[in-house]
């Protein structure tokens, strides 16, 4: 058994680290060319043949100018919608989003209420439940998250 030396002698200290192997990958740029251009994969097929991260592909594709940073990589779209819940003036059908002409209205009614009239979101979901508006469990009680997330989605678009 090895003695513990006392703090503040001269007595060296070791620590022994585990060793980290890392497996240096080497990706081929005219592969990832060919892939992409050529043969028509997406970012998430090619990733996994390489079994690296779409990230990893995906500023690949910049260095090499072949793919611009957009956010039309997100696969949630109005035509291709993937979430359990829409969001607040949609209704999802058959995976794609459907303007809702109800929930449409409130939205426009919380802009007003909020950005127009200077209410904050409580005054608003008070207001919306006054008008007997209801939301989408049926109930007329409003929250003031719900108002929130209503408000960050449409305030520039209404």
């Amino acid at each position: 058994m090895v003695q513990q030396p006392e703090y503040g002698t001269n007595h060296a200290y070791y620590i022994d680290f585990i060793q980290i192997c890392l497996a240096v990958k080497f990706i081929n740029n005219d592969e990832i060319k060919e892939l992409y251009e050529v043969q028509g994969l997406k970012i998430n097929q090619i990733a996994s043949r390489f079994k690296v991260s779409r990230t990893v592909i995906q500023c690949r594709l910049r260095e090499l100018r072949l793919k611009e940073a957009t956010t039309s990589d997100n696969p949630n779209t109005r035509q291709n919608y993937r979430s359990r819940v829409s969001p607040y003036g949609f209704s999802a059908e058959s995976g794609k989003l459907i303007p809702n002409r109800l929930e449409m209205k409130i939205c426009r009614l919380v802009v007003q209420l909020v950005q127009r009239q200077g209410k904050n979101h409580t005054e608003a979901a008070r207001e919306l439940s006054r008008l007997g508006y209801k939301n989408r469990s049926g109930s007329a009680v409003w929250d003031s998250k719900t108002i929130f997330n209503i408000l960050k989605r449409w305030k520039d678009k209404l």
